[in-house]
């Protein structure tokens, strides 16, 4: 199987967040390095309420320098269809310059429920926007990532 960044971070967090078609309270982190290649997906909150402030400092400190350049993160629930005001897109957004500061980019923030998921940001082949054009090219696949080939 071919996994593509950009559109598929939804793939890799819904077995987390969506657990016997239930929606569970987890805030899952998923991290590619700099040839958008898969370093880690990882659960970073087993209690995630709809607030990203109070798990700012824990993505901070999972995020790896050494093996991470872009990073995603997933949590059950849904935005807004059209109108991002909402404060959890302010706390993605101030964790995006916290993390800016360290080297590292936010390129996925997905809310996940029952039914499907919703992305604040391009699904994908997310390099091919203009807004993204600095990230590698999607076409790359992960079977070269350090944790081994898709089955």
């Amino acid at each position: 199987m071919i996994i593509q960044a950009g559109f598929d971070f939804e793939f890799l967090a819904r077995p987390f967040i969506v657990q016997d078609g239930k929606p569970m309270p987890k805030l899952v982190l998923i991290c590619v390095d700099a040839e958008m290649r898969l370093n880690s997906v990882d659960v970073i909150a087993e209690d995630f309420a709809g607030s990203l402030a109070p798990f700012h400092d824990a993505v901070l400190v999972a995020l790896d320098p050494e093996y991470t350049r872009y990073f995603a993160i997933a949590h059950p629930g849904r935005f807004s269809e059209y109108d991002f005001s909402e404060p959890i897109m302010d706390e993605a957004h101030k964790l995006e310059s916290k993390a800016a500061e360290r080297g590292m980019q936010l390129i996925g923030h997905f809310a996940i429920d029952e039914t499907g998921y919703m992305s604040a940001r391009a699904r994908s082949y997310f390099d091919q926007y203009p807004d993204h054009d600095d990230l590698p090219r999607t076409m790359f696949h992960w079977s070269h990532s350090r944790l081994g080939k898709c089955g």
